[in-house]
């Protein structure tokens, strides 16, 4: 069963939605994934568990 890659979806500076593809596992491309996407979150808290298991 094939997966589709989802579009991105965020507003852009101009005020239309991004056409780019989203990043494997996240809700928006590499542009606009910023510090609150589920990717980066996600990464955020690894690091952290990381961090305090020593």
């Amino acid at each position: 069963m094939a997966r589709t890659q989802s579009a991105c979806g965020a507003i852009t500076q101009k005020g239309t939605r991004c056409r780019r593809l989203a990043m494997i596992d996240a809700s928006r491309c590499d542009r606009h994934r910023g510090d609150w996407s589920t990717y980066t979150v996600a990464r955020r808290k690894a690091k952290a568990r990381a961090a305090r298991r020593g």
